[in-house]
């Protein structure tokens, strides 16, 4: 049974065509996949259906009435929940009162909080045992706060949930439980739509997917019936055949150590950590979520004044006490929120991608605006970032296209080493295999040295020469050359854990 459909939904911002005549149907009890390339039409056709923006043309049938919400509470009020990129979380509050809030139940005059605290607890023991319903948002993980937000919209019992990116931020250990709760979700009736740019998670959650290129579906492909071709899919949303694999043939790693960093301590977040980079070396870090590795990743940015350890970089010794530091010294960070720590969202691509440039010593008495706009130029055609244009505010561009204006404001510098927290979270396979070959190209070509967290633990298999395994904020474990494999991060990770819980209860 058809419980949604959109027919020839067209959408226009200024001169930008976001839907051009696009369908979408979801059957009852069913996964389907919206996919696409990053501005494709995928988060424009989910907040037309939800309210947040009304259609330029087309009709939007729900259960077979025809429907135009206002906004997105008439549309939780028919049973239908979006989880958007963005998260809607008031850090201020605890989790149980984030799932509830605008919902709250009442008990006569007051709020009926015991029964709000046992709805949360339902969900979020189902969706991330263990997570403290009673601590503050401005505490949680970014995985965390994802689920929180996940666990907000099923809180109102939806018979639509549409998921826009919600794995971007998470672990596979919290990818695999929240699949485990999506599919007792459809056996009692609940449709989903699911976006996401990991294969594997579409593969293996969703019974049917529609993709989108340009503003408009170009394929709709029924697992059951159609089989499941990853390569077909890619095809379809590029446009053409493309190779996911990134060329490596070439990158060689010096025995020179470029940073070496000695019992690297701070609070109870990092714990004697020691290691070496090499020069055009791709080090990785993984392991558990929450074990450390955001934290040594800001750390090594020069984000904790109180700080202690030794850090050495060429040979000279630095202090990784303030952002300056690291940046004088070619210590560049892609941080993991885009939204929070990566862009001034009001100003233009342009200003974001030339920005940390008007922070150097030594600037010239006018600012070479030619020069900066022809690399701006260099920057969005490499990455492939969809822009009507570099003016325009960098908030109009999609999720994934932010998430490249994050990282192409770093690539034009002679950078030494360069952090990177998650820097393809939220960005499409070919745009992902683009990135990273451009990354790939600049190790090469400049020799430069990269330190890489990822979420995806496929990241960290394809792209790492080393990658160093961390539990509660100390590195437990090296992986080296064919070591570096899904199950060898897994068993590493888990083996340890497991290991320390044995000693615990001895």
């Amino acid at each position: 049974m058809t419980i949604l459909e959109a027919k020839g939904i067209k959408k226009r911002f200024g001169g930008v065509v976001a839907l051009d005549g696009a369908d979408l149907t979801c059957s009852s009890g069913r996964i389907t996949g919206l996919l696409g390339a990053n501005g494709s039409g995928k988060s424009t056709m989910s907040k037309i259906i939800t309210g947040v923006y009304s259609a330029d043309d087309g009709e939007i049938r729900y259960n077979g009435v025809p429907v135009k919400y206002k906004n997105p509470y008439d549309a939780r009020k028919a049973g239908i929940a979006m989880v958007f990129q963005n998260l809607s979380l008031v850090a201020d509050l605890t989790v149980w009162q984030n799932i509830v809030l605008g919902a709250e139940e009442k008990k006569r005059l007051f709020l009926n909080n015991d029964s709000s605290k046992e709805l949360a607890g339902t969900i979020v023991n189902q969706l991330l045992p263990g997570l403290d319903i009673n601590r503050m948002v401005y505490e949680l993980l970014p995985g965390e706060m994802q689920i929180v937000e996940i666990a907000k919209a099923i809180s109102e019992n939806p018979k639509l949930l549409i998921l826009d990116e919600p794995t971007a931020a998470l672990e596979q250990a919290q990818v695999k439980s929240l699949f485990s709760y999506m599919r007792t979700l459809i056996k009692g009736g609940v449709s989903i739509i699911f976006t996401s740019h990991r294969l594997w998670e579409v593969m293996e959650i969703c019974d049917d997917v529609i993709i989108f290129r340009n503003g408009s579906n170009v394929a709709g492909i029924d697992f059951e019936k159609d089989g499941k071709d990853s390569d077909r899919i890619i095809n379809y949303i590029s446009g053409e055949v493309k190779k996911t694999a990134v060329d490596r043939s070439g990158h060689v790693v010096s025995d020179e150590t470029v940073l070496s960093i000695r019992n690297l301590n701070y609070r109870n977040l990092l714990k004697d950590v020691s290691f070496e980079l090499k020069k055009g070396e791709i080090l990785g870090v993984g392991g558990l979520a929450g074990q450390g590795q955001h934290e040594l990743m800001l750390a090594l940015a020069g984000n904790y004044p109180g700080i202690s350890g030794d850090a050495v970089l060429n040979g000279k010794e630095i202090r990784l006490t303030k952002p300056a530091t690291a940046i004088r010294n070619s210590i560049h960070l892609v941080p993991g929120d885009r939204q929070l720590e990566g862009l001034f969202l009001q100003h233009s691509v342009y200003n974001n991608l030339i920005f940390p440039k008007l922070g150097l010593g030594k600037q010239p008495l006018f600012t070479p605006h030619k020069r900066f706009r022809q690399e701006c130029h260099d920057v969005i055609d490499v990455l492939s970032i969809k822009t009507a244009g570099m003016d325009i505010p960098v908030r109009t561009l999609s999720g994934g296209n932010q998430q490249k204006v994050v990282v192409g404001k770093w690539l034009s510098f002679d950078t030494c080493v360069l952090l990177l927290a998650d820097p393809a979270k939220g960005v499409d396979v070919g745009a992902k295999r683009d990135l990273y070959e451009f990354i790939l190209h600049q190790v090469k070509k400049k020799k430069m040295s990269v330190i890489l967290y990822a979420s995806d633990n496929e990241e960290l298999v394809e792209y790492c020469d080393r990658l160093l395994i961390m539990y509660e904020g100390k590195i437990v474990k090296t992986l080296t050359g064919d070591g570096i494999s899904d199950d060898n991060i897994i068993s590493a990770s888990i083996g340890y854990a497991q290991d320390e819980l044995c000693h615990e209860t001895l």
